[in-house]
């Protein structure tokens, strides 16, 4: 191997290995310091007037210390019966109406105990035939046929790349779908990669498209 082509395959697996972990350590500490200056640029000169000295963190501690007692009122059931009302006041304040919603729906679905799980991976043929979409079934259940019959329906929510938190919900019959044999996290993969991290246990699959494994 020429001289050249090591040192450019060494720098190479040197940067897949580093540029992760410092990437995530420099967004790690900006969000550090980002919570602890909401606080505590008027924490800090308090303390230092008073005791002579400061330290970093105190802003984050007072931000950690402020939720964990208000989660404690927000599982007050005093305070869950008069919340409505409050929320109702503070939706009335021009544009709030149109950002607070949404992102209280987000948030909630991220921290939320009870979290919707996505049952299966799934491949069916949309927006046309001969195109696939990944897919993740939501939920199961029978609907109507316009021929009047019964047909088995399934709720699946299309992940928009690179963001999976964004995207779509179709309803698809049962019998359009093939089931892959992935998990939820490779198949979370596939989609903020674009494709080009597939699993090895896909690629060894032979798919056969028409022909719809059972679900």
């Amino acid at each position: 191997m020429k001289f050249k082509t090591k040192v450019r395959r060494y720098l190479i697996a040197g940067i897949v290995v580093l540029l992760p972990l410092f990437i995530t350590i420099k967004i790690f500490s900006l969000t550090v310091v980002f919570l602890d200056n909401l606080l505590g640029r008027f924490i800090r000169p308090y303390i230092e007037t008073t005791y002579g000295r400061s330290f970093f963190g105190l802003g984050l501690v007072a931000i950690i210390i402020i939720i964990f007692f208000t989660g404690i009122l927000a599982t007050n059931v005093f305070v869950k019966k008069i919340m409505p009302f409050f929320e109702r006041l503070f939706l009335r304040i021009p544009f709030v109406y149109q950002i607070y919603p949404s992102i209280k729906q987000l948030v909630g679905f991220l921290f939320s105990e009870d979290k919707v799980h996505f049952k299966k991976v799934i491949l069916f043929e949309y927006p046309r035939k001969d195109i696939f979409t990944l897919g993740f079934i939501t939920n199961e259940f029978k609907s109507e046929s316009v021929a009047g019959a019964d047909l088995d329906t399934v709720c699946v929510y299309i992940s928009s790349a690179p963001n999976p938190i964004t995207g779509f919900f179709v309803i698809v019959p049962k019998r359009d779908v093939t089931v892959l044999d992935i998990s939820i996290e490779d198949a979370f993969k596939i989609i903020i990669s674009g494709g080009v991290l597939m699993p090895k246990d896909l690629l060894a699959q032979k798919l056969n498209l028409r022909k719809n494994k059972r679900i």
